[in-house]
C-alpha cells in the first residue's frame, strides 16, 4: 500500500467514527421542536397548537443538559395568513409568556398572521422552572431584606442541587432559543414585540439574530446600555412631577389643590415622622405613602383622582390609598430575575448610586424601586455576563417605539434613547399613557398598522386626538 493511501484509510476511517451513533451520543444535542399537548388548557374549539423547544441549558458549557420551553402557536383566522408571524416577549424578567392566554379570541393579531409564543428558559411553566415561592411569600408580605436574603440562598440551593446551571439563564441564551424555534419552525422572518423586559430580550435578539426579523415594536423601552438601579428613583419622580405640573397649569384644579407638589413633600414628611392613620388602623410611613401612589401610576385612569388623594393625605387622611395598600402578589420568577439581573445588569452598576436610589433625601420616603442589591446578587452566585451585555444594540431592522407619558418605570427618554442607534425607529409618545403604552386603542391601532408595513409612514392621527389626563372640576 502507498503512504498516500494508508492516510486516505485513516482519514475515512475518523470520518466514519465521528459520525456513528456511538460518537454522535457524546456530542452536545441539537435543538429540536416536538409536537405536544399545551401546557396550559385552551380553548378546544380554536386553532391553537402547541410544542416543546427542546435546547440546551447553557450553550457555552460543553455537555449542557437540555432544558424543555413549551411553545403556543395561535392560528390566524385569515383565509391567507402573512407569512411573517409575531412574537410577544413579557416584561420582568421573569413573567410567563403563556400564562393565562388559553384563548386567542379578542387578539388583533390574529386577524393577519399567526402569533407565537415561548415561554422563557427557567419560567412558569418551563422544565426546569427557576421559582422561589418563598422568596415571592415574603416579598408580597413585605418581609425585610434580611428574610428576602436567607430565602434567596435557600431557593439558590435548592435549584443547584437539582441540576440546575444558573449560569445558562441569561438574555443572551434566550435569544438563541428563540432564533432556534424560527429556524425549526421553518419561519424566514417573523415580527417582535417587547413590552418592559421584553425590549431588552428583543433588543438582544437584534444584536444577535438580526436576520431573522422583519420587524420590531419596543413597548415601554428598557435600553440595554442603561444601568436601571443606579436611577430607579427617577423614573417614579418624574411621572409625579408630571401630574403636579398638570395640575398646576389646569386653573381648577390649582384652585382646589394649590401647592400640590409641596403639600405632597408635607404628606410624605409628616409620616416618616410621626407616622399617618391608614386603613384598617395601619400605621403609614413615607416609603408606604410612595410605595401605593406608585401602584396607582400604573393604570392611567388613576391620574385624574391623585391631586384629590394626595389633598387628603397632606391631612392626615390615607383612605384615597386603600386599593393600593394591598398586599401585592409578586408574580415574578425571581430565580430567572435574579440569574438574569445578577449577571446582566448588577457587575455594570456602581454600589454607591444603586444605594443613593432609596435614600429618603430623594423627598420618596426611601422607596426601594431597585430590581436587586449588591447582596442579593452576591447571595445568588452567577457569572458576570460579557460586556457586550450592557452595549446598544445597533440595527436597520424597522422598529417602532411607544412610550406612556406618564410611566413610572421606564420613561419616555429611554425610548428615544434607542433612536441613536436605530436609524429606522420612530418613536410615539401616547398622551396620558402609563407603562404599557400598547395596551390601548390607540397604541393598538399604531401596532397593527407598522406590522402590516413597517416601512410605510405611520399614521399618528389617533395620538393627536388624545386629550391625556383631565382633572375633575
Amino acid at each position: 500500500m502507498t503512504v498516500a493511501f494508508l492516510v486516505y484509510r485513516f482519514v475515512m476511517g475518523a470520518a466514519a467514527l465521528l459520525a456513528s451513533p456511538v460518537a454522535m451520543a457524546a456530542a452536545d444535542p441539537a435543538p429540536r421542536f416536538e409536537k405536544a399537548a399545551c401546557a396550559i388548557p385552551v380553548a378546544a374549539d380554536e386553532k391553537i397548537e402547541c410544542g416543546v423547544l427542546i435546547v440546551p441549558e447553557h450553550r457555552g458549557k460543553k455537555g449542557s443538559r437540555t432544558i424543555r420551553l413549551p411553545v403556543m402557536i395561535l392560528r390566524s383566522t385569515a383565509s391567507s395568513p402573512a407569512p411573517d408571524p409575531v412574537v410577544y416577549l413579557p416584561g420582568g424578567p421573569g413573567l410567563s409568556s403563556i400564562d393565562g392566554r388559553t384563548t386567542g379570541k379578542g387578539n388583533p393579531f390574529l386577524a393577519e398572521r399567526d402569533q407565537i409564543l415561548l415561554e422563557g428558559r427557567g419560567n412558569k411553566f418551563a422544565q426546569p422552572s427557576l421559582a422561589c415561592p418563598e422568596l415571592n411569600a415574603l416579598r408580597a408580605a413585605g418581609a425585610g431584606d434580611g428574610e428576602q436574603l436567607a430565602a434567596a440562598a435557600r431557593c439558590r440551593k435548592t435549584l443547584v442541587a437539582a441540576g440546575v446551571d444558573l449560569d445558562g439563564y441569561s438574555s443572551a441564551e434566550a435569544a438563541d432559543d428563540l432564533d432556534d424555534l424560527r429556524r425549526l419552525l421553518g419561519i424566514r422572518h417573523w415580527n417582535l414585540i417587547g413590552f418592559s423586559y421584553g425590549t431588552r430580550l428583543a433588543q438582544t435578539v437584534l444584536a444577535r439574530h438580526p436576520d431573522g426579523v422583519r420587524s420590531v415594536v419596543l413597548d415601554s423601552v428598557l435600553p440595554i446600555d442603561i444601568n436601571y438601579d443606579e436611577v430607579a428613583a427617577a423614573p417614579l419622580r418624574r411621572a409625579l412631577n408630571l401630574v403636579f405640573d398638570g395640575c398646576e397649569s389646569d386653573p381648577a384644579c390649582t384652585a382646589r389643590h394649590p401647592d400640590l407638589r409641596g403639600r405632597f413633600a408635607a404628606a410624605v414628611a409628616r409620616a416618616d415622622r410621626e407616622g399617618t392613620a391608614g386603613p384598617g388602623g395601619r400605621l403609614l410611613r413615607g416609603r408606604d405613602i410612595v410605595d401605593a401612589l406608585a401602584i396607582g401610576l400604573q393604570q392611567p385612569q388613576n391620574i385624574p383622582a391623585l391631586p384629590k388623594i394626595i389633598d387628603e393625605l397632606a391631612a392626615g387622611r390615607a383612605g384615597g390609598l386603600a386599593p393600593w395598600l394591598q398586599p401585592q402578589r409578586s408574580e415574578f420568577n425571581w430565580g430567572l430575575r435574579l440569574s438574569i439581573w445578577c449577571g446582566e445588569e448588577m457587575p455594570f452598576e456602581d454600589p454607591a448610586r444603586m444605594a443613593a436610589q432609596a435614600s429618603p433625601a430623594l423627598g420618596l420616603g426611601g422607596a426601594n424601586g431597585r430590581t436587586a442589591t449588591p447582596e442579593l446578587c452576591a447571595a445568588w452566585k452567577v457569572k458576570a455576563a460579557d460586556p457586550i451585555a450592557n452595549v446598544a444594540t445597533r440595527t436597520d431592522v424597522p422598529v417602532l417605539i411607544l412610550a406612556g407619558e406618564f410611566d413610572p418605570v421606564t420613561p419616555p427618554a429611554w425610548g428615544r434613547r434607542l433612536l441613536r442607534t436605530m436609524p429606522n425607529a420612530r418613536f410615539v409618545l401616547i398622551p396620558g399613557q402609563v407603562h404599557g403604552a400598547m395596551f390601548n386603542r390607540c397604541g393598538g391601532q399604531l401596532t397593527i398598522a407598522f406590522l402590516r408595513d413597517p416601512n410605510a409612514p405611520l399614521n399618528a392621527d389617533c395620538v393627536a386626538k388624545l386629550t391625556g389626563p383631565i382633572f375633575p372640576e
